[in-house]
């Protein structure tokens, strides 16, 4: 069985006429009908028949078309991944990332890196989703890159590349809309609205909490901003979390902390065991010279 044969039967298959499938194949009528003939011997069963002026596929033909293509499309996946990896900066980048770093992050960093190379060879395939999630596509090879927070799980390496301020985010109408800055005594008896347990920042802040033996009574959980922030105006508690356009649209105060450092670093995540291709591997660098000068007391990489 070859591959020739292979794409002959699908282009068959899929116009249902011998005269039509040559023309599009670019060959004779008699060199199709021998190679279909041939596949047709090996495989011992037969494909087409006829019916009147016209083919359909058999019950045979019908069950393995289904195999035929995907054997046919897994090859050319094959081809396009080796031509990744003879082309550095060229190729299909799966970087996934969070939520909270869509709108200023994640576009300045595809910017400053097509600046970096002086190029737009490299295209960018996104995912978004909650951290917990992406950790796993990281893990099995579907994601490339992740921007998101700290991870957890040795295997996946990070570079910090930016700080992310976190506020207390009240609705206008309470007893602290009006305050310039906020300690976390005064929001001791406050009511919170938590971004979910499977979120980065959720581990992140409690660990902070944690570090200044504080407890908040969290009232309820979300597993998107825009539903802690709708929550947040009705009154049914306080929340904290970044600043991002879509609290623009509700009627919110957000005050800075003065008493504790209220920031969580935004890394470049990769998994230690997958092996790179080289479009990935000129962004991880690219995250490297970002990282090494934010860690130099450089501003925020991605601004």
């Amino acid at each position: 069985m070859t591959l020739q044969q292979l794409r002959y039967f699908c282009v068959t298959a899929e116009v249902l006429h011998y005269t039509r499938a040559a023309a599009l194949l670019y060959i004779s009528q008699p060199s199709l009908s021998y190679a279909l003939s041939k596949l047709e011997k090996e495989l011992n069963v037969p494909l087409f028949e006829k019916q009147g002026k016209q083919i359909a596929l058999t019950k045979y033909g019908a069950e393995f078309l289904p195999y035929a293509k995907r054997a046919l499309s897994e090859l050319s996946k094959g081809q396009e991944r080796l031509k990744e990896l003879r082309a550095p900066g060229a190729g299909i980048i799966n970087l996934g990332y969070i939520y909270s770093v869509s709108f200023s992050v994640l576009p300045s960093f595809v910017d400053r890196f097509y600046a970096h190379i002086g190029s737009r060879q490299t295209a960018f395939r996104f995912r978004q989703g909650m951290a917990g999630g992406l950790i796993e596509h990281l893990l099995n090879g579907s994601l490339d890159l992740l921007i998101s927070g700290k991870p957890e799980i040795d295997s996946v390496e990070y570079l910090p590349v930016a700080s992310q301020e976190l506020f207390l985010t009240v609705p206008a109408s309470h007893p602290l809309a009006g305050r310039a800055s906020v300690t976390l005594a005064d929001v001791a008896d406050e009511q919170f609205i938590s971004i979910t347990h499977e979120a980065v920042i959720y581990r992140e802040l409690a660990d902070k909490f944690k570090q200044f033996s504080f407890s908040p009574h969290i009232v309820f959980e979300a597993d998107e901003y825009s539903s802690i922030a709708a929550s947040v105006t009705t009154g049914a508690g306080v929340a904290i979390m970044p600043k991002l356009p879509i609290l623009d649209t509700f009627n919110l105060r957000l005050i800075p902390f003065s008493d504790v450092p209220m920031r969580r670093d935004v890394c470049i995540l990769r998994y230690r065991l997958h092996t790179m291709s080289p479009a990935a591997q000129s962004v991880w660098e690219f995250a490297e010279h970002l990282s090494e000068a934010y860690r130099n007391g450089a501003n925020d990489a991605f601004r």
